[in-house]
């Protein structure tokens, strides 16, 4: 009877360990960052007291995007309740917090088993307590949908949000839609393999899916503070990744561009017409006054045909341009995989 008592509970305790299992979800934390160790150490303690529903295993890899100050001590043997490793992907060289994004989602499609895959900032901006939130609304929506954190409130100086909205609305004018979000995002592990192969996430992480019409939602978070340290994104920052979102749409701007060539170009054609039948049939003669008109004219005429040449090659050559697949290229750019121990 003591051994069969012994047997039963055996197979209880083996049901209960493979329904916690069969419960249990996995989380991996994909986090970029160049020399920013002590936002990130805060970050990461904020991280680790997250609430979230029980079984969910929590891990971090964070993309060292080419650090030139080396990892703090106090980093290497931080000790943590819920997160159950830190990881460090080492990279090459410096590729830029976007790039670095799309290198960390392929190593970690390749190398991870994961049910949602977190993008987010590495300077606590991205405040890591929405991360349940984002989770709830994945569950809700019945997990095939990106979950992007819309910046429904922003804590950057004056400066930075006039120069954000002038972006924003340029963005609208030449790709016609509006984008509202950054890297804060939640995906569901059968969507990554989808996002890993979208060649504009080397450029535009956001502007990329946005571009691919993998479905996705957007909820309203707030922005939080910077948690340690200087903003990296200044203003000549702030150009660069206003121009590669708009350069993911490199077709579209280019087309739309092209067609208002062809509208001013027709209308001077017609003002052209105009000038020489006013010429010739009125007596409305200021000396001069038509030779400088046509001058000016055909001038802007031969600018206009030039740039319309030209917008045209860049249409078609971007059209049977070999694209750069992240999920193929990244590894050329991984140096190291290592795990913190605390």
């Amino acid at each position: 009877m003591l051994r069969l008592a012994q047997k039963h509970e055996f197979f209880r305790h083996k049901q209960l360990l493979n329904n916690n299992l069969k419960n249990r979800r996995n989380l991996v934390i994909v986090i970029p960052s160049f020399n920013d160790w002590l936002a990130l150490e805060k970050l990461l303690q904020l991280i680790d007291n997250i609430s979230l529903p029980e079984g969910t295993y929590i891990e971090v890899v964070i993309v060292d995007d080419f650090s030139t100050i080396s990892i703090p001590e106090s980093l290497n043997h931080q000790e943590h309740h819920h997160i159950q490793a830190v990881n460090i992907l080492r990279l090459r060289r410096n590729v830029g917090h976007q790039r670095a994004i799309a290198v960390g989602l392929c190593y970690v499609y390749k190398n991870f088993n994961c049910d949602f895959v977190v993008v987010m900032d590495g300077d606590g901006e991205d405040n890591p307590f929405e991360i349940e939130h984002l989770l709830n609304i994945s569950d809700q929506t019945g997990n095939n949908k990106i979950i992007f954190a819309r910046r429904s409130k922003r804590s950057e100086n004056c400066t930075f949000k006039f120069f954000y909205f002038i972006y924003k609305n340029l963005y609208k004018l030449l790709v016609g839609t509006e984008i509202s979000v950054g890297n804060f995002s939640l995906l569901p592990a059968s969507l990554v393999k989808n996002v890993v192969v979208i060649s504009e996430i080397w450029n535009h992480y956001s502007s990329g899916i946005y571009r691919s019409r993998i479905p996705y939602l957007e909820v309203n978070v707030p922005r939080a503070k910077r948690l340690a340290g200087q903003p990296k994104m200044n203003l000549v920052s702030l150009v660069t990744h206003g121009l590669s979102s708009i350069a993911v749409n490199g077709d579209i701007v280019g087309t739309k561009l092209l067609l208002i060539i062809i509208i001013l170009l027709i209308l001077c054609l017609l003002i052209l017409c105009s000038v020489f039948i006013i010429r010739v049939s009125t007596d409305w003669a200021i000396p001069g006054w038509a030779t400088y008109v046509c001058s000016f004219l055909i001038l802007f005429l031969v600018q206009l045909i030039l740039t319309g040449t030209v917008f045209s090659m860049i249409i078609l050559s971007s059209r049977n341009h070999y694209n750069f697949i992240p999920v193929r290229d990244y590894k050329y750019y991984v140096d190291a995989f290592f795990q913190l121990k605390p």
